[in-house]
């Protein structure tokens, strides 16, 4: 039975009471107002046991409304609440309980609804956080720099696992302990939050500090940037601190390339201071009326070659510069014979072979193919290639070139009986200022040489590299393509 049927019948069997006491009044009243002249003892006491019987049932009547109707109405609202109450709460509840088909019941099933699809809304939105989080926690662990983030207590929140390699501790020893404690142990934690102290943050004009992790071999050198958090008060809406994100970026790339560049201006200084005191000391013996025409002839020949040298340097840096300035390189395409090319390249270097009594060997295949290539650069990289192993040749020792078909390409190969070179440098040694460490030679060089070769060789559509091992000499090799 509905509520609203509950407090119908009440009020109705109320009423009806209330009326039928009315009309008994009201027939009495007529009764004795059309002739009733007298009125029976008996009648009088059967009228006013009636009248009492109707008061007494409808006092019973209002008495039990006023007590069971407001609890009627009021008890399921209260269960209602309860219910409502302890799904709000923490706990296992899901579902507020219906109790009966009525007003109340129409409520709590509509509640349940609203929960359910609260709930779904919940786990939807739930699964979208963990989806954002489990890629934010990839992204940040996939990160080759350290990430550090510590909160408005400097409490480390956050440790991603180059951060915890750098630091030496694993990610458990750091999330959720204070910075500073772990600092009175950890003496790189220390110098890391040291900048909080001296307010150099990111923004200003103070550089980053650079910190050297000597555990981590070739790559020690790490910038650390510290950016300060900023979150709003939900009360006043304004900007409070809420922490700091120390990322700790692997500069040692930058490190090298800055020596690379210092050791490069050091090492072209000397070749260009050189040849200019050879040719200032020369000047001033030319200048001398007691040298003799022998002599003079000599030391001109010695003043051309020594320029040369000094236009050869300026020429590797010209086209450097044109490289990295995107112009490309300019050929000459044509057909042309690899014999005729070694031939221009062993004649430019013989004076070279003959000072460190090298023995070079020229090996060409029979029915060798015409390539399709720049004349001039071919021949300058061959020269190259022949200056370095004579460079790093012992003296009287063996110098081979070799050249046969390879495919659709022609192959060249300069080999050398040097000191060799360790597998982690054969790509090392092409890029532009960069040597193998440790390296000693008959002379020194720019270290652009092998870095232009490879430009020439790949415009012209083949290939350069290296075959080398330590102790057993180097083999640089390139191709060109073969004609049709």
């Amino acid at each position: 039975m509905s509520l609203k049927l509950k407090i119908r019948l009440s009020v109705f069997l109320l009423l009806l009471l209330l009326l039928g006491l009315g009309g008994y009044a009201f027939l009495t009243i007529s009764y004795l107002e059309h002739g009733a002249h007298g009125i029976e003892q008996a009648d009088f006491n059967l009228a006013r046991s009636t009248v009492l019987a109707f008061l007494l049932a409808g006092t019973a009547v209002g008495i039990t409304m006023m007590v069971r109707l407001p609890r009627i109405v009021v008890r399921p609202l209260r269960r209602l609440t309860s219910d409502v109450e302890r799904v709000a709460g923490p706990g296992p509840a899901t579902r507020v309980g219906v109790g009966r088909r009525d007003e109340v019941g129409s409520v709590a099933t509509a509640v349940n609804r609203v929960l359910s699809q609260a709930q779904n809304e919940r786990r939807a939105t739930l699964a979208e956080l963990f989806t954002e989080r489990n890629r934010m926690d990839s992204l940040v662990r996939s990160l080759d720099e350290g990430l550090l983030l510590l909160d408005e207590h400097r409490t480390i929140i956050l440790a991603n696992p180059v951060a915890c390699d750098l630091l030496g501790l694993r990610e458990a020893e750091l999330e959720g302990k204070s910075a500073d404690q772990l600092a009175e142990t950890n003496e790189l934690l220390r110098e890391l939050l040291a900048p909080l102290a001296a307010h150099n943050l990111a923004g200003d004009a103070e550089p980053d500090p650079v910190f050297t992790f000597p555990h981590k071999g070739e790559s020690p050198h790490y910038q650390l940037s510290i950016s300060p958090i900023e979150m709003t008060d939900s009360t006043t809406g304004k900007p409070v601190p809420g922490g700091h994100i120390f990322c700790l970026r692997n500069v040692s790339d930058f490190k090298k390339l800055d020596e690379v560049k210092s050791g490069f201006l050091a090492t072209i200084s000397h070749e260009l201071k050189t040849p200019l005191a050879s040719i200032k000391l020369s000047l001033m013996l030319l200048q001398n009326e007691r040298t003799d025409a022998t002599e003079r002839q000599r030391l001109a020949t010695g003043i051309g070659e020594e320029t040369q040298r000094l236009l050869n340097m300026v020429g590797q840096l010209i086209d450097v510069a044109r490289l990295d300035a995107g112009a490309g390189i300019k050929l000459d395409v044509q057909r042309m014979r690899l014999a005729d090319v070694i031939g221009y390249a062993t004649q430019t270097v013989h004076p070279q072979l003959t000072d460190k009594q090298l023995r070079l060997e020229v090996q060409v295949a029979d029915a060798l193919p015409e390539v399709q290539g720049d004349v001039e650069k071919t021949t300058w990289v061959l020269i190259n290639l022949l200056s370095n192993a004579i460079r790093y040749s012992p003296a009287a020792a063996p110098l081979v070139v070799r050249v046969m078909p390879w495919g659709e390409m022609v192959r060249v190969s300069v080999e050398d009986c040097g000191p060799g070179i360790p597998a982690e440098y054969h790509k090392r040694i092409f890029q532009r200022f960069a040597g193998v460490p440790g390296r000693t030679a008959t002379g020194s060089s720019s270290g652009l040489g092998l870095s232009i070769s490879r430009e020439f060789i790949n415009a012209q559509g083949g290939a350069l590299w290296v075959e080398s091992q330590p102790n057993k000499g180097s083999r640089f090799l390139f191709t060109l393509p073969a004609t049709a």
